[in-house]
């Protein structure tokens, strides 16, 4: 059994048991709603508190550029970098929502560089589910089965 899959037994009422059964469904239960709210809530939460904190608040504080890397950058591009400039980054987190299963993502061609720190680019952590983010996702996922047990009649 994967890490990810849940067995659910049931057992007592029969009535309750039916209804129970109906409820999960031969393919489970369908998490969509929560696990789309919590696309939405993470993909702006990563595209605005972890860039305005410079990854502070997620426990990974951004590292300064190295003093030679950072004097070369500001003379290609005087003022703010391009990335920051053009908003690319920041617009390029997306997810995908479906029954069972959240895929988060960056679409931007630097976004490896600077998450896993590679090139002249120290690691600039801007996608992680700190302890914070993982509760938040927990009460959507909860809301969502809390409201189709409740269309269920089954609270």
């Amino acid at each position: 059994m994967a890490d990810s899959d849940i067995t659910v037994t049931i057992q007592g009422d029969k009535e309750l048991v039916a209804k129970l059964r109906g409820f999960i469904g031969s393919d489970g239960v369908n998490l969509k709603r929560g696990l789309g709210a919590s696309g939405l809530y993470l993909t702006k939460f990563f595209s605005g508190e972890v860039f305005a904190s410079r990854g502070g608040v997620i426990g990974k504080p951004w590292p300064r550029l190295n003093d030679s890397y950072a004097a070369w950058k500001a003379r290609r591009w005087p003022g703010r970098p391009p990335l920051i400039q053009s908003g690319e980054m920041l617009r390029s987190f997306q997810f995908k929502d479906s029954a069972r299963k959240l895929e988060l993502w960056n679409s931007s061609d630097h976004f490896e560089f600077h998450q896993d720190g590679t090139r002249h680019i120290p690691q600039r952590m801007m996608m992680r589910i700190d302890q914070q983010r993982a509760a938040r996702v927990v009460k959507y996922m909860i809301g969502d089965i809390t409201e189709q047990m409740d269309k269920a009649d089954l609270l």
